[in-house]
């Protein structure tokens, strides 16, 4: 049986089943939850509840969504800044920090 996902505004969820039902698109849909005060997680949740995606397909949905692009685009850009910050850390070789491997790099 599948896992049903876990909708914080079920209220917000059956309004946006009802646009769908008279020919809202994802899009609107996803503006409607923003402007709702969802963030990307429960978008991604219910969009899982409504369109009846698995989570991968429902977070690229959502994520690559003109509603979430500029947010998405942000926390990538974060994301690797972390990632050059932690590589600094990592050659320094201090033996006051612990190791950091990176999985998805040749060691």
């Amino acid at each position: 049986m599948k896992k049903r996902a876990r909708i914080r505004n079920p209220e917000a969820v059956e309004d946006a089943r009802k646009l769908i039902q008279v020919g809202a698109d994802i899009e609107l849909i996803l503006l409607f939850f923003r402007d709702r005060g969802f963030d990307v997680a429960d978008c991604i949740y219910a969009v899982q509840d409504l369109f009846g995606k698995e989570f991968s397909e429902a977070k690229g949905l959502v994520i690559h969504s003109r509603t979430w692009a500029k947010e998405y685009d942000s926390s990538s850009e974060l994301r690797e800044a972390a990632r050059d910050a932690l590589r600094q850390l990592a050659t320094s070789n201090s033996p006051d920090l612990p190791g950091i491997v990176f999985e998805d790099e040749d060691q």
